[in-house]
């Protein structure tokens, strides 16, 4: 626990023995493991990084991980009144200079004691590096702030760590160059026409606005203009191509490589399909391609995976929100038997495995499940038998809509509180042909916005969004309205803030960053380090009276 401190008691007296490459190992499996180092804290040892704060506190380096801070491109971050600069090879062998920070003040003697952190600089060495690394100086011998880390690493592990920050972030990602952003957009055969076009529209739109400007911003430089250093990175050329999927999922990893290797792209914008996203999603992962929320029911639930932006987790994060409804539930006593009816089909696996898998995290006992077929689920035979035997007084039924004419039977058999929930994204338009009879005892998951949005401020008046907040809109994708939330709202703030650092993990690592949304569909979006499903939100609803009945909230929107 001490040894950073003697560390440092000697740091003028013993000299730092020079860092050499590392010639042992293949370049590949050098830059491996100094990701590991660098993203994991983890050593070549497959041990944590031993690791010191504020002289001998020690910290566990795989939850305090270099990019932790620096985020995964190196770029560094800003948060609480620290600035965390850059850690790539690119920068830290030249001079820097640290920009002025929101909020910086100074003392009495001009130093900077808000941001906290060294303001200059000159460029570093490998040997300097080192000695930054394990002691915390800079070529200069100015300390840094304390909560950044000491690594006592060993002459080998330095050299791999400080290898792999030489060769991080060193050139621009493919797809994108000083002048131009190269996009693409991947639509699978399964998907109609109308929802094709829904997708495409606000994109061709998104891409035609970014060349105008730029066609603009090209006028008034021939004009004399003199532009900024932001308006220089903010003005793009930008071009969008369609990776059409053909045939079956098997196949589509294979038609992904062709795509990318003929033309590769910066980044994937939304894109659609009806079917498991997986085979998209891996393949994004293998290539560190970026893939900004498609519209999709079957994203992959991952707490791990880095480049595929999703809205929410689809039918899962419905059937998490039962879950959590039924754990909040006081009415409810613990004992009470739940049956989970579930449709053979993958909306029906996806919504169960949301709602286990939020039980199992909770430490609640498992509920009986029962798969079945379409044919046994309109068995109302066949059901009223299911449920004498089982007796339950909460029935999860995870089904399309043939079981709804049956309800109001079923519902007379269950035991008290004899409740019945289901799915809006599944049941679809066919959500209002729930008996009116027995509405008061059907609770509906509902993953959209309920309360009025208030859109962006025009001449001193909020605008009014039409949002989908009625039972005639059931079963709608938004595939048009999610689109233009994910160019506005997400991707073209990322895009303009990554200046100069044309890295993808860098798009990623500044969208998030970016401060929580109001958008239309969604009560909000939130974004985080690591977090992929930025609409983390789901009511519980009921139908209120009529053919065109009110929604009736009856859970907030996030559920704890």
């Amino acid at each position: 626990m001490k040894f950073l401190m003697l560390s440092l008691l000697l740091l003028f007296a013993v000299p730092v023995a020079a860092v050499t490459p590392v010639l042992d190992l293949p370049h590949a499996e050098i830059m491996r493991l100094g990701e590991q180092m660098y993203r994991d804290g983890i050593l070549p040892s497959g041990k944590p990084m031993p690791a010191f704060i504020r002289g001998d506190v020690e910290i566990d380096s795989s939850a305090f991980s270099c990019s932790s801070c620096h985020l995964r491109a190196g770029i560094g971050s800003y948060e609480g009144g620290v600035v965390t600069p850059p850690t790539t090879g690119k920068k830290l062998y030249q001079p820097y200079r640290r920009p002025p920070s929101m909020g910086d003040t100074m003392d009495q003697t001009g130093r900077f004691i808000y941001a906290k952190t060294i303001i200059e600089r000159p460029a570093y060495t490998r040997d300097t590096l080192a000695t930054a690394l394990r002691f915390g100086f800079d070529p200069v011998k100015v300390e840094f702030n304390d909560v950044m880390p000491r690594y006592p690493l060993s002459d080998r592990d330095m050299a791999i760590l400080i290898s792999y920050l030489e060769a991080l972030s060193a050139e621009p990602s493919p797809g994108a160059s000083a002048r131009e952003f190269r996009f693409a957009t991947i639509i699978s055969d399964d998907v109609s026409p109308e929802d094709r076009q829904a997708l495409l529209e606000p994109l061709q739109k998104f891409i035609a606005k970014k060349n105008q400007q730029m066609a603009t911003y090209q006028d008034f430089l021939k004009s004399g203009f003199v532009a900024t250093a932001e308006m220089i990175y903010a003005f793009r050329q930008a071009s969008l191509d369609i990776w059409e999927l053909k045939g079956p999922p098997a196949t589509w990893p294979a038609q992904l490589a062709a795509y990318n290797k003929a033309a590769p792209v910066f980044a994937v914008l939304g894109g659609i399909s009806n079917r498991d996203w997986r085979p998209i999603h891996d393949f994004c992962e293998a290539q560190r391609l970026p893939c900004l929320f498609p519209i999709t029911d079957f994203p992959v639930i991952s707490a791990t995976d880095w480049y595929t932006y999703y809205f929410n987790k689809g039918y899962a994060q419905e059937g998490e929100a039962v879950a959590h409804y039924l754990d909040r539930l006081e009415t409810l006593p613990a004992a009470t038997p739940i049956l989970q009816l579930v449709q053979d089909s993958p909306a029906g696996a996806a919504l169960a495995a949301g709602f286990r898998n939020s039980r199992q995290e909770s430490g609640r006992p498992p509920v009986l499940t029962r798969t079945l077929s379409a044919k046994q689920l309109s068995n109302k035979v066949y059901l009223r038998k299911l449920i004498k035997k089982h007796r339950p007084g909460v029935l999860l039924l995870w089904s399309d809509a043939e079981p709804l004419p049956n309800l109001p039977e079923l519902l007379a058999q269950l035991p008290a509180p004899g409740m019945v929930f289901v799915s809006s994204s599944y049941l679809g338009a066919k959500t209002t042909a729930i008996a009116e009879s027995v509405r008061d005892r059907v609770y509906i998951t509902y993953p959209y916005r309920l309360t009025p949005y208030v859109g962006p401020k025009t001449g001193g008046r909020d605008l009014k969004v039409p949002i989908t907040a009625s039972a005639r809109n059931f079963g709608e994708r938004r595939i048009a309205s999610r689109s233009n939330t994910m160019l506005q709202q997400a991707t073209l703030q990322g895009l303009n803030l990554i200046y100069d650092n044309l890295y993808r993990d860098h798009l990623l690592d500044v969208m998030s960053m970016q401060m929580d949304v109001m958008v239309q569909d969604y009560e909000r979006l939130s974004f985080g380090p690591g977090q992929r499903y930025v609409s983390k939100g789901c009511y519980i609803i009921q139908l209120g009276p009529g053919n065109d009945p009110p929604l009736l909230p009856r859970s907030e929107w996030v559920i704890h």
